[in-house]
């Protein structure tokens, strides 16, 4: 290499041609040099740049959190479950994908030389002191879960070895004021919309149920409650004056809590119960499933309301038939009389035909509605309490 070349000049001819594999570091005169597109927001610089995950946690210093009397740090009280379960993700997840990674160096440590300064938007090189550590502004949790995958696998295996080759991408502020740096963190969480539970757990095929109930449950169109298009993906929680008779999220829960019961607290515990029901036999589960739905709709004021073009709006407007609480409640009552009796789930649904649900009918008064006011109550405690009692007619009825 030529001695009198710039930093500039030897990073750009160490650095392949578009559309070749990158190397995972450049270092150049002492200083690690970066592939990047430069950019500016505001009045900050900014560089968009990839590293392998690998690479990536030895550059990043400790975690942060938030303190406002010194004003330093951005990163939120650690969610122990949430780090976790993104660390089984990355794990277990050939085709994961993870967001950028938003992270802070000051003029310092950081400098970014673009192959066009008159232009806005260009590509460069990203130059970092050698040493120098990212502070993360958002990503704590990716950060510290890639940090966990790495160490348990850090002996070497097919797992270190994916990480190692596969990119993380990064977003670098060449800024090292805290207050801005905090600014942003929460600006990013007042301008995120997560998804809502029906349209994610509907997106996500890797779980079982998911793919069971659109593939073969609502798409085939055999059981009226869940056909032409009765459940709604958007919300969660049908609008009154909406023709669909409930959320994916509730058709889910309920679909798991008959196959399982309502024993499980946590959502991980839930989802690993049902999964493992699935994959114990899909076709039989799949045939309980079926059965639940169909009795559902057969209940009389659920049948008059699918035959008719406004019916679901009555019957929302008119009964708790169309509440997810009431739902989850039937299901976890159905679940536990028929293992309570060996009884088939048709044949245990078949009382429901004579319980009031209409909503000035006293069934559910001090479960799922307020003695004092009439109106509804929401919560795992209420709807439980409903189920037992539903049980106990259902019961009843069948001796």
């Amino acid at each position: 290499m030529d001695s009198r070349m710039t930093d500039k000049q030897q990073a750009q001819a160490e650095t392949p041609p578009v559309g070749s594999v990158l190397p995972r570091r450049t270092v150049s005169f002492g200083r690690v040099a970066l592939p990047g597109i430069g950019y500016r927001m505001g009045t900050r610089q900014m560089v968009t740049t990839v590293m392998s995950p690998v690479n990536f946690i030895g550059t990043v210093g400790p975690r942060e959190n938030w303190d406002p009397l010194s004003g330093t740090g951005t990163n939120r009280k650690e969610d122990k479950s949430h780090r976790e379960g993104i660390a089984r993700y990355v794990e277990s997840t050939e085709d994961y994908v993870l967001n950028a990674l938003l992270v802070y160096m000051g003029p310092d440590d950081a400098s970014f030389e673009p192959d066009d300064p008159e232009t806005t938007i260009s590509p460069g090189v990203l130059y970092i002191r050698p040493g120098a550590k990212f502070k993360v502004g958002d990503g704590g949790h990716r950060t510290a879960a890639y940090g966990d995958v790495i160490q348990a696998h850090q002996h070497g295996d097919d797992v270190l070895k994916r990480l190692t080759d596969n990119g993380q991408p990064i977003i670098v502020v060449l800024d090292d004021d805290p207050v801005r740096r905090a600014q942003d963190f929460t600006d990013l969480q007042n301008n995120a919309k997560p998804l809502n539970a029906s349209i994610a757990q509907s997106m996500d095929r890797r779980q079982a149920i998911n793919r069971m109930l659109v593939e073969r449950v609502i798409k085939p169109s055999i059981v009226p409650v869940v056909a032409n298009n009765r459940v709604e993906f958007l919300v969660d929680s049908p609008g009154k004056l909406s023709p669909k008779v409930m959320g994916f999220k509730t058709l889910r829960y309920a679909t798991g809590t008959v196959l399982i019961g309502a024993g499980y607290r946590t959502t991980r515990g839930w989802e690993d119960a049902v999964d493992l029901v699935l994959a114990g036999g899909e076709d039989e589960a799949y045939k309980k499933v079926i059965e639940f739905w169909t009795g559902y709709g057969q209940v009389p004021a659920v049948a008059e309301a699918l035959s008719t073009e406004k019916g679901v709006v009555l019957l929302r407007e008119n009964t708790w038939l169309t509440s997810a609480n009431l739902i989850y409640a039937v299901a976890a009552a159905v679940n536990s009389v028929t293992v309570a009796t060996r009884l088939s789930i048709t044949q245990v649904m078949k009382p429901l035909a004579d319980i009031d649900f209409r909503r000035s009918a006293p069934t559910l008064v001090g479960t799922l509605v307020d003695e004092e006011t009439g109106k509804a109550v929401a919560g795992r405690e209420a709807w439980e309490n409903a189920a037992q009692k539903i049980a106990e007619q259902l019961t009843s009825s069948l001796r």
